[in-house]
């Protein structure tokens, strides 16, 4: 089965996602540390946590929507933001 090269976009977003330092991926990478969110202090922070689900994250999501006028498609994770 031949894939199909993933666009320069996705590409970038996918280092994105594990270049960000969220308490999830620097435990992957060895450091200890409290696993909850530094924004809310209510869930673990992961990628998806931080920029799709935090009550703040949503908070900004919402004043930058409504300023540009434009659609929210609810989201449940950032691979999913790389099938849009």
């Amino acid at each position: 089965m031949i894939r199909k090269p993933k666009s320069t976009l996705q590409s970038k977003l996918l280092h994105v996602k594990e270049a960000v330092l969220t308490h999830e991926n620097l435990k992957k990478r060895g450091y200890k540390l409290a696993s909850r969110c530094a924004l809310c202090g209510e869930h673990v922070e992961t990628i998806n946590h931080l920029f799709l689900h935090c009550t703040w994250t949503k908070q900004l999501w919402r004043m930058f929507i409504s300023l540009k006028g434009i659609r929210w498609v609810k989201l449940w994770s950032i691979k999913g933001v790389l099938h849009i």
